[in-house]
């Protein structure tokens, strides 16, 4: 069941796969024109061939809507759909269900728990926004704690990551020790962007409080970035993950998944209970109906994986060129600009984080001022979007996230390269400070 199989067919006849970069963004994405789009961590960016595919699943609940939400219709693509998800990621079909984003994911685990007061959850690394958020709000609600677990950058391997966990936790009474409840980390971290070693963290985790833990897992950058092997993570003790699809994956907003383990399902319910979900409903179940909605975006991401394999190359293909050109492009951009990425290569994907060429004994607010200046430029001048933000390493420093694409080629980061040296070169070291800093986006 795929819609864009039915809509427009193969895309070249036996032409062959266009060449990453250039060819591939003009016939299949629909950027303004003159925009160089270095920002798909953020909202990701839909082909047009799966934006036509999620109008045909729309167009068919609305010539039957009775027949496409109570006779199956809809259940019967996602039922397909999600087969292919979870052979796509290492996973049992029974324990995958379908979301609108990973926020939502991550709200239906956290607020699902039954939460005793003094327990705790253990926030490794920069998380993104949205689990601190949810994790303050249990705290107000529930009498949680939460701990934290900063990690120093620029880092040079997963050892950063486990030293700084595993001196946490030892730092523990063994009482407070047994109260960890959950313990949160990212597959690919946002800010900054960091492939983390979450085998070898869930293992941890699960020998330093005896097992007693939840290990959740949040992939909204891995799928479709990096490879994802759940049966792995479930392996080492990793209870839930969560991902985007609209993201790396391409499939359309409003696209996301959720993996829970089967020992844990049953203490799931989904953000919103709908009539479908009376008290001993299937875990699928209750996530698969959450009201009246447009469920196209969830069929959508079988369109995405067919649109993938078919004109994009496949998953082994378009991982590899993520990684290349990402790892590519970090060592050019570092090289040109005489600054440094946050994290060795091996611990790079698509999602790099790199320090802008601002000199480092500028005070902060010429250094702020001169990062804004860059990224406004840029956007303002060039049409290329980066997302420039302040890290502590430990003093406040500039630095961008920046995404590698299959519509990027070598040719787009040496001119990256060029004009952010041109935009620093006009800063000023009196420059008025920009009123705040500069806003993230996911």
């Amino acid at each position: 069941l795929c819609a864009c199989c039915m809509h427009f067919g193969a895309a070249h006849s036996g032409d062959g796969l266009l060449p990453f970069g250039k060819p591939v963004r003009d016939a299949y994405f629909q950027f303004a024109p003159g925009t160089v789009y270095f920002n798909h961590g953020g909202f990701g960016a839909t082909p047009r061939p799966v934006r036509e595919a999620m109008e045909v699943w729309t167009s068919r609940m609305e010539a039957q809507p009775t027949k496409w939400f109570a006779k199956g219709g809809y259940h019967a693509v996602l039922s397909g759909v999600r087969e292919r998800m979870a052979k796509l990621i290492g996973a049992n079909v029974s324990d995958v269900v379908f979301l609108d984003n990973a926020s939502g994911g991550m709200n239906a685990v956290l607020r699902s728990l039954d939460w005793k007061v003094g327990d705790i959850v253990l926030l490794i690394g920069s998380l993104y926004a949205v689990f601190p958020n949810t994790a303050a709000w249990l705290q107000k609600r529930s009498s949680i704690r939460i701990l934290k677990v900063p990690i120093s950058y620029p880092v040079s391997g997963p050892e950063d990551y486990l030293g700084a966990v595993r001196l946490a936790l030892r730092s523990l009474s063994e009482a407070d020790r047994a109260k960890v409840r959950l313990a949160l980390m990212d597959h690919i971290s946002s800010y900054p962007s960091v492939v983390m070693p979450v085998p070898e963290l869930a293992s941890l985790v699960r020998t330093e409080t005896d097992g007693k833990a939840l290990i959740f897992v949040d992939g909204a950058h891995a799928l479709g970035q990096v490879h994802i092997d759940l049966a792995a993570f479930r392996s080492a003790g990793v209870h839930f993950y969560v991902m985007d699809g609209h993201k790396w994956f391409m499939s359309s907003h409003g696209s996301a998944l959720l993996w829970a383990a089967p020992e844990v399902q049953l203490l799931l319910e989904p953000d919103v209970i709908s009539s479908e979900n009376s008290p001993g409903t299937p875990f699928q179940v209750k996530f698969d109906y959450i009201g009246t909605r447009d469920y196209g975006p969830w069929c959508s991401m079988g369109d995405a994986l067919a649109f993938r394999e078919r004109d994009l190359g496949g998953e082994p293909r378009l991982l590899a060129h993520l990684r290349d050109l990402g790892q590519w492009a970090a060592g050019h951009l570092t090289s040109r600009w005489g600054t440094e990425a946050v994290a060795p290569a091996n611990m790079t994907a698509g999602l790099m984080t790199l320090r802008l060429p601002i000199p480092l004994e500028w005070p902060i607010e010429g250094q702020r001022a001169c990062a804004s200046s860059i990224g406004d430029g840029l956007a303002d001048q060039y049409g290329m979007q980066i997302i420039p933000f302040t890290l502590r390493t430990p003093n406040e420093t500039q630095w961008a996230r920046i995404s590698a694409q299959v519509y990027l080629d070598r040719s787009d980061f040496e001119a990256l390269a060029t004009n952010a040296l041109k935009l620093a070169s006009t800063c000023s070291l009196h420059a008025p400070a920009h009123p705040e800093d500069v806003q993230m986006h996911v």
